[in-house]
């Protein structure tokens, strides 16, 4: 129980957690394990009940983490999940659940620490737990209120008009309850992600630079609504390079809540609900300044890259 509770306050099993490299992992773990390629460019380690996994382009690249998670379901004995959020909730990290899967699961998810466990709805037992999850607590963990294809539409309507049109479209369509609004603001970005072409492509007969305007418009009405936050939202900016190399590291490093010298880290700040402010700051400049060092090749300011290649060494001692 320890280990299960530690891993959803820290998103990390013996301080191995989704931003290690391969070999940062086995000077934390060790060497016994069980190691697969699961498909091109990606990597599976199993650690008995621990599995984490990367994912590269190309042969001879870095391999970016991708999750790291308990298999719960191996267990000896099983676990019931009332069991797991009366342990968390005895130390105040308690678990928030989101809607079923829809094919027979539970979802609860720790939104700090980005842990997402999935639980047997029929019996309550854990069945696994991961981060980061791919589900998401509020507007994010909901269906859209339309099918795929309007929401398609909407978007590609959205990306052909000027801002003052944009606007005065979202005044009139705009639900008023602020529950229902975070969930369409949301839904339609995901749906405008869907739709970006890649480079010199065009879109729906659309530029990418109408695109992204759009996708970037969305993102600041999703932080609006409270659906994301800043460090959220310029990690989506950083992912789907909707903004110049320097202009997206830039906000990167201006999202940062905390300088390097105050950021609180594995050695001076325990896991514990009185220290979460400091934990959480932490947690976005891992976020932030991974995001940045993922554009470092097409950046030219070199104080930029200085700075970003200073936080990256710091990486491995964040929350």
């Amino acid at each position: 129980m320890d280990l299960l509770t530690a891993f959803v306050v820290t998103g990390a099993v013996g301080g191995a957690d989704a931003t290690c490299t391969p070999a940062e992992v086995t000077g934390l773990l060790g060497d016994g394990f069980v190691e697969s390629f699961t498909g091109p460019g990606q990597l599976l380690r199993c650690y008995d009940l621990v599995e984490l996994a990367w994912q590269r382009d190309a042969a001879g690249e870095p391999w970016p983490g991708l999750y790291v998670s308990v298999q719960a379901h191996r267990l000896d004995a099983p676990l019931p999940v009332d069991r797991l959020s009366a342990a968390l909730d005895r130390i105040g990290f308690p678990l928030v659940e989101v809607a079923p899967d829809g094919v027979g699961c539970r979802r609860l998810v720790r939104a700090d620490s980005r842990v997402g466990v999935l639980v047997d709805e029929a019996t309550g037992q854990v069945l696994q737990m991961t981060a980061p999850a791919w589900f998401a607590p509020g507007p994010r963990g909901e269906p859209a209120p339309w099918s795929r294809n309007a929401g398609r539409d909407r978007v590609r309507h959205l990306a052909g008009l000027g801002a003052p049109e944009r606007e005065a479209w979202a005044r009139r369509r705009q639900p008023e309850e602020s529950g229902e609004a975070a969930r369409w603001w949301w839904s339609l970005w995901v749906a405008c992600v869907q739709r970006i072409p890649a480079e010199g492509e065009r879109g729906a007969g659309l530029e990418r630079s109408a695109w992204q305007e759009t996708a970037l418009w969305l993102l600041g009405k999703c932080e609006a609504a409270r659906v994301l936050d800043r460090a959220e939202a310029v990690c989506e900016i950083a992912r789907y390079g909707l903004l110049a190399p320097d202009a997206a590291v830039r906000a990167c490093l201006e999202a940062i809540p905390v300088s390097r010298a105050d950021v609180a880290t594995r050695e001076t700040t325990p896991y514990s609900e009185e220290h979460l402010v400091a934990v959480n700051a932490s947690r976005a400049a891992k976020r932030l300044s991974l995001a940045a060092g993922a554009l470092l090749p097409g950046v030219r300011d070199p104080e930029l890259r200085a700075e970003v290649r200073a936080w990256l060494e710091l990486r491995p001692r964040l929350m």
